[in-house]
């Protein structure tokens, strides 16, 4: 996928534009329109960042996961230890390597852990 496809699959399913809140950072956040707490991170970075001395530039989309969830994840190809983000609760994605019909449930849930909680009536 590339980073364009990302970002029109976000708009069309959750109504969700990015937004850049750093005047120096080359990318977007994906946030909640109420809470604005952000459910993915995308980024233009060196691979070797994430894996092996390939320093080639690669979009990234860093994504909350299930900590429970994350290291069976990281078997999956494309899918890598969270760059410059908590790496229990987040995984990154290189997006040249994975097929849209895995990463819309990857983007799901980490638009679900992220979403405003609803309040109990107790």
């Amino acid at each position: 996928m590339i980073a364009q496809q990302i970002v029109d699959l976000i708009k069309n399913e959750f109504g969700i534009f990015p937004d850049n809140p750093f005047s120096d950072f080359d990318g977007y956040v994906f946030r909640h329109k109420t809470n604005k707490k952000w459910f993915g991170i995308m980024m233009r970075v060196s691979k070797s960042k994430l894996v092996g001395k390939e320093s080639r530039v690669v979009d990234v989309l860093n994504l909350k996961c299930e900590p429970m969830l994350r290291q069976p994840l990281l078997s999956n190809k494309g899918v890598y230890v969270a760059y410059h983000m908590n790496k229990v609760h987040w995984i990154s994605v290189i997006l040249e390597e994975i097929e849209e019909n895995e990463i819309v449930p990857l983007i799901e849930m980490s638009y679900n852990l992220t979403k405003e909680k609803k309040k109990s009536n107790k």
